[in-house]
């Protein structure tokens, strides 16, 4: 039996962790996996020690506030590590925490694979230096990082984007329509406000104003948010008060449904933008965070663009209204533009075929879970 040590944070890294684990399991049932991440891991046959994904916040200053929680559970996984000595490690994604505990597992002699790359080459890229000291294999999912990695001492393998797994197996447009009693005419605007509590506090309200200002200009559409499970439904109804006479419908369990029959959307910064981009979708990317975090970001962060679509298209796809140009102004006015030209619409979408194209072919967690095989047999 190999023991395997197995850690990931927020939904994201949930979800891509427990498609390996089923990965790993169907090509050799004698893996045991222990170790952080969330519900979908433990359903794929993990033993939890922590679920990382309810401690998940955003921004420099809100990860401080929650720093002497880390701190706490950091020192305690260390000392389980020491009981259970796992004979291999793997990091999803989390870097924050992940990279920590990855030099841990290397001073311990635990072979340390990484999925999901740390996005070093976005900020921080001294983090490649205790990298390279601490991580075995990285196995990565966006096209570009194989060539930025193979200047380093770090052995990179790309395998594509687990995403075009996931959408290429969900419902259709056709198939959420009619859930929702839709008709193929009606036009929606889909909202994504985010997948944390501070993240909806922070962007909800405004797309809901944009939201209204449509509907003053006459536009006609539904628009859908989507909701997260974790997060208590009177969040989204306390934010939909302060826009009185707004009708919103909420779209829990559908996420890809909805986007793919989205005619337009309005998206929070991160593995959403993907996730709309492949089910061709037109849409902006929004961001907003505290005065503090932000100041520090725009210090740090070295990239012209942060929409990950935009990074891996290597120009403006969706456009990126961040911090004060986050305005219900200027998202009506995408919106607007959007659903009232067929033209820009058609030439956003073959754009987005190009990004699609770029993040490789379905099998991603598949070939993932190959490459660590191949990795335990050495």
């Amino acid at each position: 039996m190999t023991r395997i040590f197995i850690s990931a944070g927020e939904a994201s890294g949930d979800l891509h962790a427990s498609t390996l684990i089923r990965e790993l399991k169907a090509r050799n049932d004698g893996l045991e996996f222990f170790g952080l991440g969330g519900e979908l891991m433990r359903a794929a046959g993990a033993e939890l020690w922590y679920d990382l994904t309810v401690l998940a916040v955003t921004g420099f200053w809100e990860v401080v506030k929650k720093y002497f929680s880390f701190r706490r559970i950091f020192y305690n996984v260390l000392d389980r590590l020491d009981r259970a000595k796992p004979d291999v490690a793997i990091l999803v994604d989390y870097p924050g925490f992940n990279l920590r505990i990855a030099k841990k597992l290397h001073q311990r002699g635990i072979k340390v694979i990484y999925y999901i790359a740390p996005q070093v080459w976005a900020w921080k890229e001294r983090r490649v230096k205790d990298m390279e000291r601490s991580v075995d294999l990285l196995v990565s999912i966006l096209p570009f990082e194989e060539e930025f990695f193979s200047r380093t001492e770090i052995r990179c393998k790309f395998v594509g984007h687990p995403l075009l797994d996931d959408i290429a197996t969900s419902g259709s447009a056709q198939e959420f329509r009619k859930s929702q009693g839709l008709d193929s005419a009606t036009r929606i605007i889909a909202l994504l406000p985010g997948s944390r509590l501070n993240e909806i506090e922070s962007h909800y309200e405004t797309m809901l104003r944009a939201i209204e200002q449509l509907r003053q200009a006459g536009q006609k559409f539904v628009a859908c948010v989507l909701t997260r499970p974790e997060i208590d439904r009177h969040a989204y109804k306390t934010i939909e008060e302060k826009v009185p006479g707004i009708s919103i419908k909420h779209v829990e369990t559908d996420r890809y449904g909805l986007l793919k029959a989205a005619d337009v959307a309005i998206v929070k910064s991160g593995t959403s933008t993907l996730e709309t981009a492949l089910c061709g979708t037109p849409f902006c990317i929004v961001y907003r965070m505290g005065w503090i975090s932000y100041q520090i970001a725009r210090r740090v962060i070295k990239l012209k663009n942060v929409g990950m679509v935009n990074i891996v298209a290597g120009e403006v796809v969706a456009p990126e209204f961040l911090q004060y140009e986050m305005t219900a102004d200027n998202l009506s006015e995408f919106c607007s533009r959007i659903l009232t030209s067929k033209e820009e619409r058609a030439r956003v979408q073959r754009t987005l075929e190009d990004v699609r194209h770029k993040l490789g072919e379905p099998g991603a967690a598949a070939r993932a879970a190959e490459a660590i095989i191949r990795e335990l047999a050495q």
